[in-house]
């Protein structure tokens, strides 16, 4: 049953991120930690994005604002080393808890997670953005409400922007599987559950980067909103019971 759900939701949720350049990772975690403790959803989403960043980079290679890649990659693995000691430090029940809230404020108040300077950024400026993504990425599983203000700055055109912030993903995601590797977590033992999930990103790549741009905003973030909830209250009730 929960390789049927991921497997959907791996393919909206890209559809999603494709279309957004942002979002989807957050709920496809919401959803993977519904059935796994977090510690074990964190790197199984972090080999779905892997391969829905990878797949999105790739299509759209040539928007690709590389400087701000390579200086966002360079804290990366540390950072997500990091990410990792503090997540599997604390109970289960617990990072349930802070993943619910954390979704949760996502949702409904974005506004306190986001850069209020303008948008010109130098390219430097994404070394502590890069350690926040892979920080975040290893104890709450996702950082593109953060860390996304920041590669707009950064790039001229949505496009760019979905392109590059794709490409960093791609760094991310790979340093916090390494992460939970070292610490002795094996994707051999969940391939199912990754295999249908990559399927489901790369073929929600494809479709959503040909919707780009033919998707009302309005519509997305009302869709988001309620699917972000009703998940975030799932896993606060898991924690709490």
């Amino acid at each position: 049953m929960e390789v049927a759900v991921v497997g959907f939701a791996a393919l909206a949720t890209s559809i999603l991120s494709a279309v957004a350049g942002l979002g989807g990772g957050i709920i496809l975690l919401a959803v993977v930690a519904q059935f796994f403790a977090p510690t074990v959803a964190i790197p199984i989403q972090g080999a779905m994005q892997f391969v829905s960043n990878g797949s999105r980079a790739a299509i759209l290679r040539r928007e690709i604002s590389w400087p701000a890649v390579g200086w966002s990659s360079l804290l990366i693995f540390p950072a997500s080393l990091l990410g990792v000691i503090v997540a599997t430090s604390i109970p289960d029940a617990a990072t349930r808890l802070l993943l619910g809230v954390f979704v949760l404020v996502v949702g409904w108040k974005p506004s306190l997670l986001k850069w209020r300077g303008g948008r010109q950024l130098p390219d430097r400026a994404m070394l502590g953005v890069g350690a926040a993504s892979g920080f975040l990425n290893s104890t709450v599983g996702a950082s593109g409400p953060v860390t996304s203000p920041f590669f707009k700055a950064v790039t001229s055109t949505h496009i760019a922007f979905v392109a590059t912030a794709a490409a960093s993903q791609v760094v991310a995601h790979t340093s916090k599987i390494v992460a939970f590797t070292i610490d002795g977590f094996s994707l051999a033992d969940h391939l199912d559950v990754i295999a249908v999930g990559c399927v489901g990103v790369t073929l929600g790549s494809v479709i959503g980067t040909r919707l780009l741009g033919k998707i009302s905003d309005d519509r997305l973030a009302q869709v988001f909103k309620l699917v972000l909830t009703a998940l975030a209250l799932r896993l606060i009730i898991q924690a709490l019971t």
